[in-house]
C-alpha cells in the first residue's frame, strides 16, 4: 500500500506511512530521535517512575543499584498452533527508571519455582525499547521498556511461583500462577473465567510541568494535571448513580479488576478498548496540541503513551497472577510505532505498540496480530479483530483481505468436526457489537454480516462484545433471528437455540444510554408503527430493577425495541473527525433481553463432564456497587448454556441452515 503524495491518510497503515513520511521530511534519524526522547522525557520519566516505584514497593519489590523498578507484570497463555495450551506461561512487565534510560548491559530474568522463594528455573527475558515513530505535536515522546519472557518446561495443572530479577540486583515481589490442565485423560475440574471490555483508568498519567503544547499559566489551577476525562475515565455525568459525584463507586475501572479477582478466574478476557491511551479512537495520527479541550484537531487523534503505564499498574494485582487475554478495539489502533521490529515488512495496523506491551499468541492468520485461539479444558476461545470487519469505523476495515474470516471458518469447522469430542463450548470475544441497542454505537452491520452466519452454522455458544459502555444480553439468535425468549434464570441449549451475545463494555468508561423510545423528538423510522410498551425514553431490565415510576411503570425494555439501528458500509464517507465511517440503518428488534447501563463484568462457571453426560457453562452478570445494596457487587442476571459432553459436532453446513 502506497499513500499518494498530498492525499489524506485514512487507514491505520496509511497513517503509519504518513508518520514515516513526516519523519523523513523533517530529516530526523532514528538515532537523533532517540537522543531527543532521552533529552525531552526526563521530567516525564521521573513522574512515571514515581507511579511505578509505588506499585513495585506495594508488590514486595526491592530495588537494585541501577535505580530501575519492575511494574505492570501480567501473564498470558502460550497456545500451540492448534490452540492447545502448552505447559508454559508468557510473562511481560515494564522496566522504569528515573531518567527514562536503562543501563546498557542490564539483563532481566524470570525465576520460577514451586514454592515461594525457591526458584530453581531461570528464563532470560528480552528487553524491548518502544519509542514513538515521531514526536507527537504538543505531546510527549514515548520512551518505554518492556521485558518479555516465555517460561517453558513446566508441568500441566500445577501452581508455580515466580519473580522478575534484574542483573543489578533488583527483584520483584513473589507472584504465582497455575498452568492449564493437560489434554483430557480425565474429566477436568470445574473452573471460572471472567470478561469485560472498555476499561481505561481512573488516574491520568502525571504531567510534571503542564499539559503539553499549552500555556503553563492556563493549567496552574489544575496543579499540572491533565483535566479529568481526557487521559482517564473521569468524565462521569452527574446522573450516574454509580460513578457520578454522589455515586457509590468513583473508580469503577479499578473496582472491576479487583472484583473479578474475587471470582478466582483461571483467565480473564478483555474485549478491546483496553487503556484509552488513544481517547479519540479512530486510528489517525497523534496530535495533542488541543488536548486540554478533550478534542483532537481534525484528522488527528489525541494520544499519550504513558496511559499504558497507569493501566498496567492498575491491573497488576490481578494480571500478575491470572492470564489476561486481550483483543483489539478502535481505541487500540495506535499508528505511532514502526513495523520492522514486529512483523518484518508486514504492517501492524496500529498494533505495534500493543505487541510490545502485551502477549498476543501467534497462532492466528499472520497478517492479523490480535487474532488467535486457545483451548482451556473443554472450552475453545477465539479472539477476533472486529476493527477489520467494522462498517461503523473503517480505518482498519478489510486490511486482511479476507484472511481473518478464512482462518475463522477453518477453526470453527475443525472445532465442530474432528475436535468436537474434546471441545464442548466455543466462546468468541471481539469489540464492535454484532447485536446491541445503545444510543451511541448500537449494532455493526459489517461485524454482523461477517460473523452471524459462521457463528450460527458452527454453533458458537457465547459471544463477548464491547464498544458500547453498558451490559446487554440477547436472547439466543440463529441467522439473524431470535429463536426464543431467555429471561434471567433460563437454560439455553445452543445446539438447538442458537448463539447468545453479551455486550460487557461496562468495564469503567462513562456509561452510554440505550436507544430512546419513539417520541415527537425522536420519531420512529419511516414506515414503522410502534407497538408494545414504549413509554419511557430509555429502558433497563435486569434482576431487581425497579422503573423510576414504580413496579407498574411501563418501559421501553421488553418485547419490542423501536429506533435501534445497524451500521452499514453503504453511503460511507469521511466523518467530521477525519476518519472513514458508515451510515446508520434503522431497525426494529426483539432480541434485547437484559439491559443495564452502568458498570459490570461477567463470571462464567464451566462444569466439564464425562462424554455423554450434561456439561454446562453458566454466565453470571455482576454489577458494581448498585445503590442501596450495601454490597460490593450484585448478581443481576444468570443463564446456563447446556450441552452433551463430547457431542458438539455439527452435522453438515446444509443441515444447520434455517
Amino acid at each position: 500500500m502506497k499513500l499518494s503524495k498530498g492525499s489524506r491518510p485514512v487507514t491505520v497503515d496509511e497513517c503509519t506511512e504518513w508518520n514515516a513520511r513526516e519523519l523523513t521530511r523533517q530529516r530526523v534519524s532514528r538515532r537523533s530521535m532517540l537522543k531527543a526522547v532521552v533529552a525531552g522525557a526526563g521530567g516525564y520519566a521521573y513522574a512515571q517512575f514515581q507511579l511505578a516505584d509505588a506499585a513495585f514497593a506495594a508488590g514486595g519489590g526491592k530495588a537494585g543499584k541501577a535505580g530501575v523498578v519492575v511494574s505492570g507484570r501480567h501473564l498470558s497463555f502460550v497456545p500451540a498452533s492448534d490452540g492447545m495450551l502448552r505447559p508454559a506461561m508468557a510473562v511481560t512487565a515494564q522496566l522504569v527508571s528515573k531518567t527514562g534510560k536503562l543501563p546498557g548491559k542490564l539483563r532481566a530474568f524470570v525465576d520460577v519455582g514451586t514454592e515461594p522463594g525457591r526458584y530453581g528455573h531461570r528464563t532470560e527475558a528480552e528487553i524491548q525499547h518502544l519509542v514513538g515513530q515521531y514526536a507527537i505535536p504538543g505531546g510527549p515522546i514515548g520512551s518505554q521498556f518492556y521485558l518479555k519472557a516465555t517460561v517453558d518446561g513446566l508441568r500441566a495443572d500445577t501452581v508455580y511461583h515466580y519473580r522478575v530479577r534484574l542483573s543489578d540486583g533488583t527483584v520483584s515481589g513473589d507472584a504465582h500462577f497455575s498452568t492449564a490442565p493437560a489434554r483430557q485423560s480425565t474429566v477436568p475440574a470445574p473452573f471460572t473465567f471472567t470478561a469485560f471490555a472498555d476499561v481505561g483508568t481512573n488516574t491520568a498519567p502525571k504531567d510534571p510541568k503542564y499539559a503539553w503544547g499549552q500555556n503553563p499559566a492556563s493549567v496552574t489551577a489544575a496543579g499540572g494535571k491533565w483535566p479529568s476525562g481526557i487521559f482517564d475515565d473521569n468524565s462521569y455525568l452527574p446522573d450516574d448513580p454509580v460513578a457520578g459525584p454522589h455515586g457509590t463507586d468513583r473508580r469503577p475501572a479499578l473496582t472491576q479488576t479487583m472484583l473479578m479477582a474475587t471470582q478466582r478466574p483461571v483467565f480473564t478476557l478483555l474485549a478491546g478498548d483496553i487503556c484509552y491511551a488513544n481517547p479519540s479512537g479512530s486510528g489517525l495520527p497523534a496530535d495533542d496540541t488541543t488536548a486540554l479541550t478533550g478534542v483532537a484537531p481534525k484528522g488527528r487523534n489525541l494520544y499519550n503513551p504513558y496511559v499504558w503505564d497507569v493501566f498496567l499498574d492498575q491491573i497488576e494485582p490481578a494480571a500478575a497472577y491470572t492470564p489476561w487475554m486481550f483483543t483489539t478495539g478502535n481505541h487500540d489502533m495506535e499508528p505511532l510505532y514502526g513495523n520492522t521490529e514486529f512483523l518484518g515488512d508486514s504492517p501492524t495496523h496500529g498494533y505495534g505498540g500493543l505487541m510490545s506491551r502485551l502477549d498476543f499468541p501467534s497462532n492466528g492468520p499472520k497478517s492479523c496480530p490480535s487474532v488467535y485461539r486457545f483451548v482451556y479444558a473443554n472450552v475453545g476461545v477465539i479472539s477476533i479483530d472486529a476493527n477489520e470487519l467494522s462498517a461503523e469505523l473503517q480505518t482498519n476495515t478489510g486490511y486482511s483481505g479476507g484472511a481473518q474470516l478464512s482462518w475463522l471458518k477453518r477453526t470453527l469447522r475443525e472445532w465442530r468436526t474432528e475436535r468436537a469430542g474434546d471441545i464442548d463450548f466455543v466462546v468468541a470475544f471481539l469489540h464492535h457489537c454484532a447485536y446491541s441497542t445503545t444510543q451511541n454505537h448500537a449494532s455493526d452491520g459489517g461485524v454482523r454480516d461477517a460473523l452471524d452466519p459462521l457463528f450460527s452454522r458452527y454453533q458458537v455458544d457465547l459471544v463477548v462484545q464491547g464498544h458500547n459502555h453498558l451490559l446487554e444480553r440477547t436472547d439466543p439468535i440463529r441467522y439473524g433471528k431470535r429463536t426464543r425468549s431467555a429471561p434471567d434464570g433460563s437454560t439455553i441449549h445452543p445446539a438447538k437455540d442458537g448463539v447468545t451475545y453479551i455486550c460487557v463494555g461496562s468495564g469503567g468508561r462513562p456509561r452510554y444510554p440505550f436507544r430512546h423510545a419513539p417520541s415527537p423528538a425522536a420519531p420512529p423510522p419511516p414506515g414503522i408503527t410502534p407497538t408494545g410498551p414504549q413509554k419511557l425514553p430509555a429502558g433497563q431490565r435486569y434482576r431487581g430493577y425497579q422503573p423510576p415510576g414504580g413496579p407498574n411503570e411501563v418501559e421501553n425494555n421488553t418485547e419490542n425495541i423501536v429506533n435501534s439501528y445497524v451500521w452499514s458500509k453503504q453511503d460511507s464517507k469521511i466523518k467530521a473527525a477525519g476518519h472513514l465511517g458508515g451510515s446508520r440503518v434503522p431497525e426494529v428488534i426483539d432480541w434485547s433481553q437484559v439491559r443495564y447501563d452502568d458498570y459490570a463484568f461477567i463470571a462464567v462457571d464451566v462444569v466439564p463432564a464425562a462424554r455423554g453426560a450434561r456439561t454446562t457453562m453458566t454466565v453470571r452478570s455482576l454489577a458494581d456497587a448498585l445503590p442501596g445494596t450495601e454490597t460490593p457487587y450484585t448478581e443481576i442476571d444468570r443463564i446456563t448454556l447446556a450441552r452433551t459432553a463430547g457431542h458438539a459436532a455439527v452435522l453438515s453446513d446444509a443441515a444447520t441452515q434455517p
